[in-house]
């Protein structure tokens, strides 16, 4: 015959080592100081990729005050500054993105009626003229403006023939840049890519040019003037001389 052993029933018990209050607070304050300084790792990537991120516009000097530690951090804490110092980057780079917009749009609208223009003139060249019966050329634009780089300068010329009949013009151009240097007035002519003053036309409707050219930053230009030659003829057939458009 078995016996059975009376069951005892008593709750479980868990023994953990005594650990003093002053172990316990230091491992409080090693964990705070963690926490902080990772924060502050977060503020410095943000306000670092500010101040010199590749290819993004240099920050305002009062953002930077603004943003700078001795005066972020005594409003608000390190990671709330680091989310500043990202917003305010990304605004950065929103801001400076729309003003090229700006430009590019700005550009396009001038070119669009740049383009409308020579169409007009060449569908008025194409329908022919009945009360000329000799060919006229005349200088149907002319613009002198500065370029995006330093002591560079942009200027277009679009010649029209009209009349009847049309026949081809054959000549070439000359351009005299009026300038101002070390105080002194000159007149320099520009040279096409093979050194030559003289740039050679050909066509029969209209000839459009666009070039640049470029002169020392300290010098002053003035005016540019244009001298149509035809060939076979010493004196130029037209001329005509404009201002800088600033």
């Amino acid at each position: 015959m078995l016996h059975h052993k009376p069951a005892i029933s008593a709750s479980k018990m868990i023994v953990r080592p005594h650990v003093p209050w002053y172990r316990r607070l230091l491992v409080a304050v090693i964990g705070l100081l963690l926490i902080a300084l990772l924060a502050w790792g977060m503020f410095e990537v943000g306000r670092n990729s500010v101040s010199s991120g590749n290819g993004n516009p240099a920050p305002d000097p009062a953002l930077e005050q603004i943003l700078a530690s001795s005066n972020c951090l005594e409003k608000y804490n390190p990671a709330l500054c680091a989310q500043i110092a990202e917003l305010v980057r990304q605004l950065q780079i929103s801001n400076a993105t729309r003003m090229d917009l700006v430009k590019q749009v700005k550009s396009l609208d001038e070119e669009n009626e740049r383009l409308r223009e020579d169409l007009a003139l060449f569908q008025r060249l194409i329908s022919g003229n009945e009360g000329s019966s000799e060919a006229e050329l005349t200088i149907h634009r002319f613009t002198l403006e500065p370029g995006q780089l330093p002591g560079e300068y942009l200027y277009t010329l679009l010649l029209a023939q009209g009349g009847q009949p049309v026949k081809n013009f054959n000549g070439k151009l000359e351009f005299v840049v009026g300038l101002l240097q070390e105080g002194e007035k000159k007149l320099i002519s520009l040279v096409d890519e093979n050194a030559s003053k003289g740039f050679p036309i050909d066509f029969r409707f209209y000839h459009r040019l666009e070039k640049s050219f470029q002169v020392p930053s300290e010098t002053v230009v003035e005016s540019l003037q244009v001298r149509i030659y035809e060939n076979g003829e010493s004196n130029a057939i037209l001329t005509k001389t404009i201002q800088l458009s600033l």
